[in-house]
C-alpha cells in the first residue's frame, strides 16, 4: 500500500515526509548559512522551468503523437511530450485527458491563438479563441486574454 499526501501540489510519500521532518529537528540539528541554500534555488529554477514547459504545450490545439516519443509510447520527460492538456507525471508517463469536455467559452479552455490556420489571433469561430475570448465578425479573436 502506498501512502501519500499532497503538500503544495507535490505528492510525497509518508516515509519521505517523516525523514524530512526529523532530519532537521532537535538540539543537534545543523544550522544553515546562506551558502547552504543554493540547492533550494536550483529546485525553484527547475520548478519554474517545468511551469514554462507546461505553459508552452498545455493547449487543446497542441497535438503530439505520444506513440513516437523517444522514451517509448506514452513515456515523457516533460509535458511537451504529451498530447493536448495531458501532463508528464514524476514517473515519466503521460497522464490526464488530452481534451477534457469543457465548452470553448470556459475560462478552463486553453487555445493557442498563434497556431490558428488563418494566422495569429485570426478565427472562423469562437472555439479558435482562448478562454472567454470570442471571434469577431471580421475574423479576429477579441476580448480580454489571460
Amino acid at each position: 500500500m502506498f501512502l501519500a499526501r499532497a503538500v503544495n501540489g507535490v505528492v510525497l510519500s509518508l516515509s519521505v515526509m517523516f525523514l524530512v521532518l526529523v532530519s532537521g529537528c532537535g538540539a543537534g540539528a545543523p544550522t544553515s548559512g546562506p551558502e547552504e541554500m543554493e540547492p533550494a534555488l536550483v529546485e525553484e529554477e527547475s520548478l519554474e522551468s517545468a511551469e514554462q514547459d507546461l505553459a508552452a504545450c498545455k493547449y487543446y490545439n497542441y497535438y503530439r503523437d505520444e506513440a513516437r516519443n523517444p522514451r517509448g509510447p506514452n513515456r515523457c520527460s516533460g509535458s511537451c511530450d504529451c498530447d493536448g492538456m495531458r501532463t508528464c507525471s514524476s514517473s515519466g508517463w503521460c497522464q490526464g485527458v488530452a481534451r477534457p469536455p469543457v465548452g470553448c467559452d470556459s475560462p478552463r479552455y486553453y487555445w493557442n491563438e498563434a497556431w490558428n490556420p488563418a494566422g495569429s489571433n485570426r478565427c472562423s469561430n469562437s472555439c479558435q479563441c482562448d478562454g472567454r475570448r470570442t471571434c469577431s465578425s471580421s475574423g479576429w479573436c477579441q476580448g480580454t486574454a489571460r
